[in-house]
């Protein structure tokens, strides 16, 4: 079984704060965002979107909007991936 660790609030939260800020402003609501495996991956839970966005165009701009702000935070890529569940 694997464990996987959530990564202290304090490292994560401007990152998190701007990928939530990022894709409201796209109309992509989030109802999680977390840093997992000390930022090796993170976990996404979208609630609702625009009407026009198909889910593709949700993923990829997910995956788009945590790649860039981890990058503009310094911190690691999430190099074991972007997992993204679609709720909404």
């Amino acid at each position: 079984m694997t464990v996987v660790t959530r990564t202290a609030r304090t490292a994560a939260t401007p990152v998190r704060d701007d990928v939530l800020r990022s894709l409201s402003a796209r109309g992509i609501a989030v109802s999680s965002a977390d840093m997992l495996s000390e930022g090796r991956e993170w976990s996404v839970v979208v609630s609702g979107r625009p009407a026009d966005l198909t889910e593709t165009e949700v993923r990829i701009a997910v995956w788009n909007t945590v790649l860039n702000h981890t990058a503009v935070h310094g911190l690691p890529e999430p190099i074991d991936g972007v997992r993204i569940r679609l709720d909404g």
